[in-house]
């Protein structure tokens, strides 16, 4: 059974932070599934020349960098540099998503692979409209909300900066950043990037899939040798055997006799 950060929303990442233990069953089987991930992708190493421009290449070379944002972001979370793993989360989602619209868009996409071997970007909105025809309006506002939400990260706006701050005496701020030790780093943080890097691992894993980069049995068996056993239950909750951090509020309803 996976560690239960798998499918955890941010939400809850964000309000029940302390689920340490459990983080550290997910660190450990990420850092697996990535590991696998990136070996078999080394398979293809000396397979391509220099001046190739193929999809094929393309797909490879952009889906490597996407992997290794993924890898720098689950080790800089574990060191507690949030700061700099949070600037990954939109590069890795930016760059998997142009190497899926290059497959799937067809000859459609010809002309704008040929832009990006002469080092032109490509904006992901090309990549969120194709969506919008190609699945559903939905799917493609949905993408547009996360594109939005991890773009507030790499331009810094005053809830993504203010992340790094804590509360202290009478009101006033103070910055995790001048603790060398990490002491002041909200746990809050750490939980989240885990559960957006659990989700971004797992949105990795279908592309590279419907890009025929990796097929299904070699996924099967990546989860098979990296998943442990056991889950290691969560401490906090309203489950047998766990703590509320909070008395949950009583109160009786009572309804008027009706006459």
């Amino acid at each position: 059974m996976p560690s239960f950060v798998w499918e955890r929303d941010t939400e809850d990442a964000w309000n029940e932070p302390y689920e340490y233990e459990g983080q550290e069953q997910f660190h450990r089987e990420a850092f697996k599934v990535l590991l696998l991930i990136k070996s078999h992708y080394a398979e293809k190493d000396m397979h391509f020349d220099r001046d190739e421009q193929s999809l094929e290449k393309a797909i490879w070379l952009i889906q490597i960098d996407a992997l290794e944002a993924l890898v720098d972001a689950l080790k800089l979370t574990e060191e507690k540099r949030h700061r700099i793993a949070s600037r990954l989360f939109r590069d890795a989602v930016e760059t998997m998503d142009i190497s899926a619209y290059f497959f799937l868009a067809g000859d459609r996409a010809k002309k704008e692979l040929g832009k990006w071997y002469s080092n032109e970007v490509i904006p992901h909105r090309v990549f969120r409209e194709f969506i919008k025809n190609f699945k559903c309006e939905g799917e493609a506002k949905n993408l547009s909300g996360l594109y939005s939400d991890l773009s507030k990260y790499t331009h810094r706006t005053y809830s993504a900066i203010t992340k790094s701050y804590l509360l202290g005496r009478d009101n006033k701020i103070a910055y995790d950043g001048f603790s060398e030790s990490g002491f002041r780093v909200l746990p809050h943080v750490i939980s989240l990037s885990y559960a957006i890097i659990a989700a971004l691992i797992k949105r990795f894993i279908t592309i590279a899939e419907n890009t025929q980069q990796i097929d299904s049995a070699k996924i099967r068996d990546i989860w098979s040798k990296s998943l442990e056993e056991e889950t290691i239950p969560r401490r906090f909750g309203p489950g047998p055997g766990q703590l509320l951090r909070s008395a949950p509020i009583e109160f009786e309803l009572k309804l008027d006799d009706a006459n």
